[in-house]
C-alpha cells in the first residue's frame, strides 16, 4: 500500500511541474512580441495539453488511480515535462537577441531557417503526451463508473 501511495505521490508531483513548464513556455511565447507564426501556433497545442494533465491530477486522486498511475502514464507526463523544457531552453537560444517589445531579424531568421524541424518534432511530441493521457483518462473513467458504462457495451 506504501508503494501506492509513494506513486501516487510522484505523478502527481510530475503531473504539476509538467503543467508549470506547459505554462510557463506558454507565458514565455505570449510575451515574444512579433513572434513567428510557427512559435505562436505551439501555444494552441499547449492549451490543448494543460487541462489534460490537469484532469490527469485530478484522477489521479480518486478511485481510478491504479489505472492512472501506471508506468506508461508516468513516462508520458515525464516525457511532456522534458519536452517542454527542453523546448523552452532552446526557444531561449533561439530568441536571445529579442525583447519583449520587438523580435530581432536574426533571431526570426534563426527560427525559420533552423527550428522547423525542431519545432515540428515538439508539436508531435506534445500530441502524443496529449493522445496517451486522454486515453488512459478515458480508460480510469471507465472502470470508476462501470454502471454507467456497463449499459453501453451490453
Amino acid at each position: 500500500m506504501a508503494d501506492g501511495l509513494g506513486a501516487a505521490a510522484s505523478v502527481v508531483g510530475i503531473a504539476a511541474a509538467a503543467v508549470q513548464s506547459v505554462q510557463f513556455l506558454s507565458a514565455t511565447i505570449d510575451n515574444i512580441k512579433d513572434a513567428p507564426d510557427t512559435i505562436r501556433n505551439i501555444n494552441l497545442d499547449l492549451r490543448a495539453v494543460e487541462p489534460v494533465l490537469r484532469k490527469l491530477d485530478t484522477a489521479s486522486q480518486s478511485d481510478g488511480s491504479q489505472i492512472v498511475l501506471s508506468a506508461e502514464v508516468k513516462s508520458a507526463v515525464e516525457n511532456c515535462n522534458r519536452a517542454c523544457t527542453g523546448f523552452q531552453m532552446l526557444l531561449s537560444g533561439w530568441m536571445k537577441h529579442s525583447t519583449e517589445e520587438k523580435t530581432f531579424w536574426a533571431d526570426r531568421w534563426r527560427v525559420g531557417l533552423f527550428g522547423q524541424e525542431r519545432i515540428k518534432t515538439f508539436r508531435a511530441q506534445l500530441s502524443d503526451c496529449k493522445s496517451t493521457l486522454n486515453v488512459t483518462l478515458q480508460t480510469a473513467h471507465m472502470y470508476v463508473c462501470p454502471i454507467k458504462y456497463r449499459n453501453v457495451f451490453m
